[in-house]
């Protein structure tokens, strides 16, 4: 018996391990460090019911040894020097932080149940903690991610929860019905680390309705709700946020290569005490693909598609707008982004751009500002299928004020990296 439910004889088990050594050498007006990275990711599946049901077990620690170079000055008029951490962060270089998780997969001739767990703890540095996410060519590029500052905290006790539930239901072979469950927790896990980044959690639930109102049209309905705490240094906590949203949204293909998808709706959020905010939401994306896209049914399992052939391009374009929460205020705030990203694939060479850039306007009742741009350049070279080397360059903009402290920070960094990747092995 298996410990969450029961499993026929008839299953299938493969096991798979990766092993990722990068080295990043970062100068900025924050921080200045090198980084080696050691980030080895064990998977486990278990797959029964003629592929039909599928469990999967991860395992994705990092482990990072930092030489920091250079430490933040501060203005005291600006940030209370009693809210520093004034070690020196080479006294302790290494951080190892856990990351876990499962997932379960149940596919029925007319609904879809999925089930994931993910979470992560212990410490990280600053520099490492978010990296702007290369964009893998399928759907929306990423948005761009927060710089951390230094000033507080070179690292510190991070904590990560994420729990996802949806039961896609395929009502006809054009329609389907998908709600769902989420939970997420993301900050720093004591008094201490809330320091350097205040503790987000919260849970939510959205109802989506999928209709594939032609062949070379996609028409998505999504309402949802949440609520949101923030727990900040001292263990001050935040006003309770509350959100209500619904979009509409519509997907055209113009060729096997070429598609955009233009989003419009609204959000209703705030908390009790500075009272509530109408947040506009609005996209507008164009993907092109020199490889022919593939169209999952609505409700459908994620799948490949067939593969093309010769070089790739890949070009995703998005700007939109969207309320946020912002990390170092923990307020909601309407903020546009914009995003480039260009993959270019010549047999073993991936070439990669991408810019993005973001930023807070028209926030009501809230007094924080917030910019970020980035640009990173990156090329990844296969010398066999299951072994590859990539390198590029980052560069990161950011300045934000929340009343309470302000910071501009600059950020480039230089990285390469080695990975090894085996096939799967049955078992």
């Amino acid at each position: 018996m298996f410990p969450f439910f029961p499993v026929p004889m008839e299953i299938a088990q493969q096991a798979h391990v990766a092993v990722r050594a990068e080295e990043r050498i970062r100068t900025s007006n924050d921080v200045s460090a090198a980084e080696s990275e050691l980030n080895p990711r064990l998977r486990y599946d278990l797959i029964w019911r003629g592929g039909q049901d599928h469990f999967v077990l991860s395992y994705n620690p990092r482990f990072i040894y930092t030489r920091t170079f250079s430490r933040p000055s501060i203005d005291e008029r600006v940030i209370n020097p009693a809210t520093l951490n004034t070690s020196d962060p080479n006294d302790t270089p290494t951080s190892a932080l856990h990351n876990a998780g499962f997932g379960v997969e149940m596919v029925r001739p007319r609904y879809r149940i999925s089930l994931y767990q993910f979470g992560a703890y212990g410490p990280i540095t600053t520099t490492a903690l978010l990296v702007q996410a290369p964009w893998g060519g399928e759907g929306a590029p990423p948005d761009p991610t927060p710089i951390i500052p230094s000033t507080i905290a070179a690292r510190f006790t991070l904590l990560f929860l994420q729990t996802q539930f949806f039961a896609p239901i395929r009502l006809t072979r054009r329609v389907s019905l998908t709600p769902g469950v989420f939970y997420n927790a993301f900050g720093g896990a004591d008094s201490k680390s809330r320091g350097a980044l205040a503790l987000s959690a919260g849970p939510s639930a959205s109802l989506t309705l999928e209709v594939a109102a032609t062949r070379d049209d996609r028409l998505t309905t999504t309402v949802g709700a949440g609520r949101i705490t923030t727990r900040f240094e001292g263990d001050r906590q935040g006003a309770v946020i509350y959100r209500a949203e619904g979009t509409q949204s519509w997907r055209h293909w113009y060729s096997r290569h070429l598609s955009t998808e233009v989003v419009g709706g609204g959000s209703v959020g705030g908390d009790s005490i500075s009272g509530f905010s109408l947040f506009s939401m609005a996209s507008v994306g164009l993907l092109y693909d020199s490889y022919p896209f593939f169209r999952l049914p609505p409700g459908a399992a994620a799948q490949a598609g067939a593969d093309g052939h010769g070089h790739r391009v890949q070009l995703g374009l998005i700007a939109k707008t969207a309320p946020w929460i912002d990390l170092f205020s923990g307020e909601l705030e309407q903020r546009a982004v914009g995003i480039a990203a260009l993959n270019y694939t010549m047999d073993r060479v991936l070439l990669r751009l991408q810019f993005s850039n973001a930023r807070v306007f028209n926030t009501p009742r809230s007094v924080a500002r917030y910019q970020i741009l980035q640009a990173e350049a990156g090329v990844r070279y296969a010398f066999a299928e299951t072994f590859s080397a990539d390198g590029g360059v980052r560069y990161g903009f950011q300045t934000f004020d929340n009343a309470i402290r302000f910071n501009t920070l600059t950020q480039a960094t230089v990285f390469a990296g080695l990975t090894w990747e085996p096939r799967h092995a049955r078992f």
